[in-house]
């Protein structure tokens, strides 16, 4: 039996994975200048990695919408940057910094957070209709 689905159970899912996304952002800004990590070596920038499904009879409602299917390391090269002062430089001077451009990390915050605004408003153009069914009920 298929079980109802509502606008508004989607959109929730799609606010947490959002909010997932926004945190892992975060996290890579926070760490734009974290040479050293307690695994050893510059820190590596994260990607949260969705995974969406389609509506089909088969499908619970805690299975619509999008849901988090990880968090994964970007595996492109460190920055090198000259730096023989700086305590991590090798031998040549060179130091490694994180895999991170703060850019496109800002972009993708941007559109993590459209992204988050469009949920909100899915929930609330749901309860400006039920509202409106109610009163025409009523």
């Amino acid at each position: 039996m298929l079980e109802a689905v509502s606008a508004t159970d989607i959109a929730v899912n799609g606010l947490k994975a959002q909010r997932t996304r926004m945190n892992v952002i975060a996290n890579n800004i926070a760490n734009v200048q974290t040479t050293r990590t307690l695994e050893g070596g510059p820190f590596r920038r994260q990607l949260a990695i969705f995974r969406g499904e389609q509506l089909s009879p088969k499908l619970s409602t805690d299975d619509f919408g999008v849901k988090i299917l990880g968090i994964e390391e970007d595996d492109s090269p460190f920055r090198e940057v000259f730096d023989p002062s700086h305590p991590d430089a090798n031998d040549d001077g060179i130091v490694m910094y994180p895999n991170i451009n703060l850019s496109i990390e800002m972009i993708n915050l941007l559109s993590a957070q459209r992204a988050y605004e469009a949920n909100v408003d899915v929930i609330t153009s749901g309860r400006r209709m039920t509202n409106k069914a109610l009163e025409i009920l009523s």
